[in-house]
């Protein structure tokens, strides 16, 4: 890798076009999530004033709270999916019980 304090807007562009084309689909969609949160944090950090005394947020800072857990969420999903298919395993092994439910709509002790 090449050291980034001498490196160009285009050759940044190049080595970012490099890595996306080796990542899986889901890695690129984090990557992208990643980068939209970063973009939404200096856009934050651009419109902050000073001046701005209230405890409202900015719609900037919203935008990028959400591009924060929009990340976190997409990071998730491998970790869920293997979850996921460890259950449905379970299930079609038969090492799992049916949920019984009383008239209250509470589960029934077994």
């Amino acid at each position: 890798m090449t050291n980034p304090s001498i490196l160009s807007s285009s050759t940044y562009e190049q080595e970012l076009f490099q890595i996306v084309r080796q990542l899986s689909p889901d890695k690129v969609l984090q990557l992208l999530n990643f980068a939209r949160s970063v973009q939404a944090q200096t856009l934050a950090d651009l419109s902050a004033s000073p001046e701005q005394e209230t405890n409202e947020e900015t719609e900037a800072e919203i935008l990028a709270d959400e591009a924060r857990w929009e990340a976190q969420f997409a990071a998730t999903q491998d970790g869920l999916k293997q979850m996921a298919a460890a259950v449905r395993a379970e299930i079609q092994a038969g090492r799992t019980l049916p949920m019984i439910f009383t008239p209250a709509g509470t589960i029934a002790p077994a």
